[in-house]
């Protein structure tokens, strides 16, 4: 994870500092710098956009494998308040497909 350890020093931010972003101490940041802690996609987001990168700059686990966000990627946008409008064909396919796989 040494993308994490050189964004946070370019930022001049301490492991603390960073960690007190999603509620970890400096020894959880150091674990994830060392690649021994992967951390879940709402910590590894919630870091990225504190250092104003893509998640899979920093967590390349991360990576889609799709250009197109899925249905959970969506809604969890939406949560966020990020506007979905573009995919809203998208979106009302997805859901068709699967009223028609429950009937």
């Amino acid at each position: 994870m040494g993308n994490l350890r050189d964004e946070r020093i370019m930022r001049e931010l301490s492991q603390r500092e960073l960690g007190e972003v999603i509620g970890k101490d400096q020894k959880y940041i150091s674990e994830v710098e060392l690649g021994r802690i992967i951390p879940g996609f709402r910590n590894a987001d919630t870091l990225a956009r504190f250092l104003g990168v893509p998640v899979e700059r920093i967590f390349p686990c991360f990576t889609r494998t799709s250009r197109f966000p899925g249905y959970k990627d969506l809604m969890y946008l939406y949560s966020l308040g990020y506007d979905i409008g573009v995919y809203e064909g998208a979106i009302r396919e997805l859901t068709t497909k699967e009223a028609q796989n429950d009937g």
